[in-house]
């Protein structure tokens, strides 16, 4: 399964406001700390926050925080969110039979794929916190 880069910065993103909670983050520090674009973090943010993942707090000291615990984001949810179509089979009234089996095999393995993302939390997946803090650049320990 391919999934696109959008995605996986959402989860990144997701991931280091986890990491540093309650504290609020910098769109910056998660650029730095992961090598990818602050311009592309910057619109990743703002659908976080539109989406009700994320507080967004604006101007001078401002950055974001996990606006729900860490624990009631799903891996799941967050690629449903950010891959558009993602779930969507289209129909063609002129498929064949053949066409329609494929077709349901994939539905089949795509519903498979979230079931398991489904069950993974947020937290789940910064279940080492230590680890990646440090692999961040972050400091000490969360509150």
């Amino acid at each position: 399964m391919r999934l696109t880069s959008y995605t996986n910065y959402a989860l990144r993103t997701l991931m280091f406001a986890a990491l540093d909670a309650p504290a609020l983050v910098r769109v910056q520090d998660v650029a730095e700390a992961h090598g990818i674009s602050r311009t592309h973090l910057v619109k990743c943010v703002h659908h976080l926050g539109q989406w009700g993942y994320l507080e967004n707090v604006r101007g001078r000291g401002g950055g974001f925080r996990l606006a729900r615990p860490a624990e009631a984001i799903t891996v799941g949810e967050i690629v449903r969110r950010t891959e558009e179509g993602f779930a969507e089979t289209p129909v063609d009234p002129a498929a064949t039979a053949a066409d329609r089996r494929l077709d349901a095999s994939f539905e089949t393995a795509q519903a498979a794929f979230l079931a398991v993302l489904d069950r993974r939390t947020i937290r789940d997946i910064t279940f080492n916190d230590d680890e990646l803090r440090a692999a961040l650049g972050l400091s000490g320990p969360a509150a």
